[in-house]
This record gives C-alpha cells, structure tokens and sequence, in this order.
C-alpha cells in the first residue's frame, strides 16, 4: 500500500472534524491532513486533525520525532506558508509533541463500565416501576382482583428481567488511525494489550485495517 501523506493547511470551510476529538475544525483554522490510498478497496481516504491533536504515527513513523516528521514528511499547504515562520514552526511542533508523548487512554472507556451500568440500574428500577404504575388505565371497580394483582407483578418482572440483561457495548480504539471498533459481548476490554491496532481485530475482519471506515455508532 502506498504511504501516507501529510499536509498542513487552512481549512477551507466550517464543516470538518477532528479524528482525534471530534470537534468541528473552524473555517481557517490550521488542521494537519492525512491522505491513503487503498489499494483493495481503490478509494482515498482523508483524515483531519487539530495540531493539538495530531501524534505522529507510531507504527508508519516508528524512531521518528515531531521534529523531523514537520521537516521530511509534512508539505506546507497553508496560506501563509506557515512552517517558514519561526514562531508558527515551534508552536506547531510544540502541539504535536505534547499529542505524540500523551499517556495512552485506557481502552473501551468511551461507554460505561458494567459495574457503574449495573449500580445506575438497580437505582433506576424503582423509578421504572413508578412510572409503569401511574400509565396503566384505570380500572372500572374500585376493587382489584387477586388475579390482576398477580399479572402486574408478573409483568414488572419481565420488565426488569428484560432491563437487567442489556449491557453497553464495549469498544477499542486504534493506537495508530484512532478509529473504534466494538468488542464482542463475551470480550472484556482488561484482556486487551496496552496498544491496540486494527490488525489485531481477530473477531470482525471487516473491521480489521485502519483503512476500514470507523464502526456506526462510535
């Protein structure tokens, strides 16, 4: 597969967002552009980043510093060509290097763990009941039956029942194009690497290359 490209340039419009934080790139804003071409799949793909957000990456650019990535690898698009300014130049490399030596984020903590979903449910159950209570129609007697008694119950109780056996779904996130992917049920994120990469996907091969688009949902 032919290598990435790199480029620095001002955005051209309001629209874009940042593969790291997923906030929108202001129109104008400096945004660092990674450009692929798949091979298999015959299609650029384009990535966005803040300069803030941007960390060299770890598997293309192994040994190689903010430095020498801004010097040999980054093509000055902008307006005005930024990179020939001294003080632009250093705080350009300044953001990259505080991206590129951050302490890796813990794995799948995007959603909730399943200790905090268990506590938050048991403490919504009775709130769910209440609820369910005050929309049941009215009854035509003043008196309930033993009968009608037993059926709400039983009905409650499949709706906890039901409640209780959802669980958020667990995701990973790539430590080289900062895609998610979604684990399997079964699939605690503790049994994880501390750096995880696309090709390590053994559970979902469409999802298993960075150049794969990022899962619906994430």
């Amino acid at each position: 597969m032919p290598p990435s490209t790199h480029k620095i340039e001002n955005a051209k419009s309001g629209r874009s967002k940042c593969k790291r934080c997923k906030e929108t790139i202001a129109n104008g804003e400096l945004r660092i552009v990674t450009e692929a071409y798949s091979e298999t799949r015959d299609m650029d793909f384009t990535s966005n980043y803040h300069t803030q957000c941007f960390k060299v990456p770890p598997r293309a650019m192994a040994g190689v510093s903010p430095e020498e990535f801004v010097d040999e690898h980054l093509e000055d698009c902008s307006n005005d060509d930024v990179l020939s300014d001294p003080e632009t130049l250093a705080e350009i490399i300044a953001d990259i290097t505080l991206a590129t030596n951050a302490p890796k984020k813990k794995k799948a903590t995007k959603k909730k763990s399943k200790a905090e979903a268990n506590e938050e449910e048991e403490d919504c159950r009775p709130v769910k009941k209440a609820k369910k209570a005050k929309k049941k129609a009215p009854v035509k007697s003043e008196e309930v039956t033993e009968d009608d008694d037993d059926t709400s119950d039983d009905s409650e109780k499949g709706d906890s029942s039901s409640a209780s056996s959802t669980s958020e779904q667990q995701w990973v996130g790539c430590d080289s194009c900062g895609k998610w992917r979604k684990l399997p049920a079964n699939m605690s994120p503790d049994t994880l690497p501390d750096e995880w990469h696309c090709n390590m996907n053994t559970w979902d091969t469409c999802f298993a290359t960075c150049e794969a688009a990022e899962e619906e949902g994430a």
